[in-house]
């Protein structure tokens, strides 16, 4: 169930919904050359956010830490954040199974410590499958965290930096 942020024991330091999380991944891998179709907002469904470059398709599966529509202070509570994060995996594992061998698999998310702590909790899997995080910081930017697998491939395409 939703909660108030301000009644958590330790809260969130940013809010921000799924639409949010999606604009700032669409900006990060446009500017990076990417040829994006436009993000999805609301509850449309589909490929949250997708592009491609140089024959590599990348596809990004987001989640917010609260509804689009839910008041400024409601946050998802924990058992949501897991429910989830798994569904983001099951989304990728999807996507992976029909997807291009050179495609890239991301789960993007703000990046708060509730999250990343429950991200962190199945990092091993996530790595070993391939999947890249992409954490949205409260400006907007992007913080890209990956498996060591991705990083020649993430160099290539202009997502990181060395």
């Amino acid at each position: 169930m939703p909660t108030s942020n301000s009644k958590l024991l330790i809260k969130d330091p940013f809010i921000m919904n799924e639409d949010t999380v999606n604009e700032a991944v669409w900006n990060f891998i446009k500017a990076a050359g990417f040829h994006c179709p436009n993000f999805l907002t609301g509850n449309k469904t589909g490929v949250d956010v997708e592009g491609e470059k140089d024959g590599h398709k990348i596809y990004i599966e987001s989640k917010g830490s609260h509804a689009n529509n839910h008041a400024l202070d409601t946050v998802f509570d924990s058992g949501q954040i897991k429910t989830h994060t798994y569904m983001q995996i099951g989304k990728l594992m999807e996507y992976q199974t029909l997807g291009k061998e050179n495609a890239l698999y991301v789960m993007a998310n703000p990046d708060i410590p509730r999250i990343r702590n429950r991200v962190d909790k199945v990092k091993k899997s996530i790595n070993f499958a391939g999947f890249i995080r992409f954490w949205v910081q409260q400006d907007g930017s992007v913080e890209v965290d990956y498996p060591v697998q991705a990083e020649k491939v993430l160099l290539e395409v202009g997502l990181i930096q060395k």
